[in-house]
């Protein structure tokens, strides 16, 4: 186990395949917190020091957007959303990354008054986990459990236990890919969100999340379009050309 940190000071929509495409901002308002009732700068400030990131000086929007970006800040407002709405008490992710999605899921729960998480990652970065210590609330801490390994290392380490949401953003080649879902399609109670699900045709190396999606049956699915909807896209791409979003699984 990981070194635990608790001690530190709708409209309907068209359709994508048997997938519901939707905007985030419809699915938000469905889950009652529109964005208009969300403060923004909470979600800006998580991403701050655990999601945004810096554009190379040799791309072209380096020189004409500028020199950094807030990728997706919209899943954690999702994550968020979905675990107030639905008064959530468990998450599981799958890939911490730099804690973006744990981090919001962990305000959620606070504002709740409870809740567990449990974040999954082969490669954690410990000195930055304990440098969020000094900027986030210790009592977010306190409910996260730091798991160091795969899927399968963590699910074969302990009894089988079951998570109200669980958020698959690992490794996102085909095979990762599906034994996440394989060691996780039994064990959410409510909702599964798979990261960076692409259009057909819109497939990139080493992003085949859209052939396990795909291959799912007997789930709801929905498709939702999230990427600098709501934060500003300082690259100009209209709703249209935002050919992959986030997959929200729920039982039918």
């Amino acid at each position: 186990m990981f070194v635990s940190l608790e001690n530190l000071s709708s409209e309907s929509s068209p359709r994508t395949g048997d997938i519901e495409k939707v905007m985030i901002q419809e699915k938000l308002k469905e889950l009652g917190h529109p964005v208009e009732s969300l403060s923004l700068g909470k979600f800006d400030y998580i991403g701050e020091f655990t999601a945004k990131k810096q554009r190379s000086p040799d791309s072209e929007n380096f020189h004409s957007a500028g020199a950094f970006f807030r990728p997706n800040y919209e899943r954690g407002m999702l994550i968020y959303s979905l675990i107030k709405s639905q008064k959530l008490e468990s998450y599981l992710e799958i890939g911490y990354g730099r804690g973006y999605s744990c981090f919001c899921a962990a305000m959620a729960f606070s504002e709740l008054g409870r809740g567990s998480i449990t974040t999954v990652d082969p490669a954690f970065n410990e000195d930055q986990v304990r440098s969020l210590a000094s900027v986030f609330p210790q009592g977010w801490f306190s409910m996260i459990e730091f798991q160091k390994g795969t899927s399968d290392e963590f699910f074969a380490a302990q009894p089988p236990r079951d998570f109200d949401l669980i958020y698959i953003d690992g490794d996102h080649r085909y095979d990762f890919v599906k034994r996440d879902w394989e060691n996780c399609k039994e064990r959410f109670k409510s909702y599964l969100i798979f990261d960076d699900y692409h259009l057909p045709g819109k497939v990139q190396k080493d992003m085949e999340v859209s052939a396990i999606v795909d291959a799912i049956n007997d789930y709801n699915k929905e498709l939702i379009i999230m990427d600098r909807r709501v934060f500003h896209d300082d690259r100009g791409y209209s709703d249209d050309q935002i050919n992959y979003g986030q997959v929200l699984v729920h039982r039918k």
